[in-house]
């Protein structure tokens, strides 16, 4: 039987009893996944490692996991990715986390661009998100969600290189090394504006398209992280 996987921020030895007082945690393991004392579980901080456990007390107060059994994640991602994405519709930012947190994006830029529709996030439910398909997908770490920002100061604060998703550029070919840090800029609904390609230039920002398919704004996020890190 396949055994739950949660993200705790305690420290985890092989060895080790953690304890654990986060009522949001409790509740789930009590009431959504009906777990119990002596049941077993997987748990991570993001530091590389799972560590399977049990349970030796579970209440609504807190839980008591015995940590006996360590099991080193081995995957490497093809390079450290950066999703740029400009804030669209609530739904589909949030699809955007879920699926690029799966895929292996070490962080999230929420961006705001002359053509956003909303200019805020709600970024404790994002954070939730994506710690939630992290757990699922059996990564080692939660991707950083940033506080939203505007589309120059993102380009300032970046210190890798990065590319602009653009009807006009020529198809993906992004070559990257392991480790290398590489950071993908998704627009809204609405487009670039002229503005925001002078401002492209000016940081000269390779671009890249995917041919004469036009995608939706969460589709070529998506898209384009499957082809950097899943080829």
């Amino acid at each position: 039987m396949r055994l739950h996987r949660f993200y705790v921020q305690e420290e985890l030895a092989k060895g080790k009893d953690i304890r654990i007082e986060d009522a949001a945690l409790l509740h789930q393991w009590i009431k959504v996944f009906r777990l119990a004392a002596s049941d077993r579980a997987i748990v991570f901080n993001g530091k590389g490692s799972d560590f399977e456990g049990y349970f030796k007390v579970l209440s609504k107060r807190e839980a008591i996991i015995a940590l006996d059994k360590e099991i080193k994640i081995k995957s490497i991602p093809a390079c450290e990715l950066h999703v740029f994405q400009s804030i669209i519709k609530k739904d589909n930012f949030e699809f955007v986390t879920e699926k690029c947190t799966e895929i292996g994006a070490v962080a999230i830029h929420p961006i705001i661009t002359e053509r956003s529709e909303k200019k805020d996030l709600n970024l404790e439910r994002i954070e939730k998100i994506a710690t939630e398909a992290a757990e699922q997908s059996g990564r080692s770490t939660v991707p950083e969600i940033f506080e939203p920002t505007d589309l120059k100061t993102a380009l300032e604060n970046f210190d890798g290189k990065i590319f602009v998703l653009d009807l006009d550029a020529e198809p993906l070919n992004i070559k990257q090394k392991v480790g290398e840090k590489i950071g993908i800029l998704i627009g809204p609904e609405g487009g670039w504006t002229d503005n925001e390609r002078d401002l492209f230039e000016h940081f000269k920002i390779k671009s890249f398209s995917f041919g004469e398919q036009v995608l939706r704004a969460e589709t070529a996020a998506i898209a384009a992280s499957v082809l950097i890190l899943l080829k």
